[in-house]
């Protein structure tokens, strides 16, 4: 049979439902997909959300809200600035553990050591020193040293770059 009679022989009515039909299983699953909240994710994959820091009066920025501002960074919306993950970078260069969690527990400390508008701090800071060791009492003596020192640094840092100043210890990094 030759195709033109094969096309003539054909119920349209057959090909016209068959698309309808499909046009309404793609309707429904693109449907499916938006209700459910299927973005770029793989199927059981977590959100990027950002962990909560704990609640603290003493802050200088508001508790983080995961459902209002999705945020991996803990830099993001930090006084703190480009020197919390530079912070976190370093931490991780003198083997100090620290979870997303964790790093947002940092960033807050800094950011209430950068509202203290001290600029000169000492490498044992005792405000600092009694931050690091409330928020993190699983840490070995050398790793609290560690995270004090980096601590101050960076906290300096930001409150000379904030004054368009020199930090007072920039030359005694090694």
């Amino acid at each position: 049979m030759p195709l033109l009679e094969r096309v003539q022989s054909v119920r349209w009515i057959y090909v016209v439902m068959a698309g309808l039909g499909l046009l309404a299983v793609v309707a429904l699953i693109s449907i499916v997909a938006l209700v459910s909240g299927g973005g770029d994710e793989p199927a059981g994959a977590p959100g990027t959300t950002r962990v909560a820091s704990p609640i603290d009066a003493d802050s200088s920025r508001p508790p983080d809200n995961p459902t209002l501002a999705p945020n991996d960074d803990p830099a993001a919306d930090s006084a703190f600035g480009i020197e919390a993950q530079k912070l976190l970078d370093e931490l991780r260069s003198h083997n100090v553990p620290f979870t997303d969690a964790d790093a947002n527990v940092l960033v807050d400390i800094g950011d209430k050591n950068v509202a203290r508008g001290i600029p000169d701090l000492a490498a044992d800071d005792p405000v600092i020193a009694d931050q690091v060791a409330k928020a993190f009492p699983g840490y070995t003596d050398q790793q609290r040293v560690d995270v004090v020192r980096c601590l101050a640094e960076y906290v300096e840092q930001t409150i000379a770059k904030n004054r368009g100043t020199v930090p007072p210890d920039s030359d005694d990094h090694n």
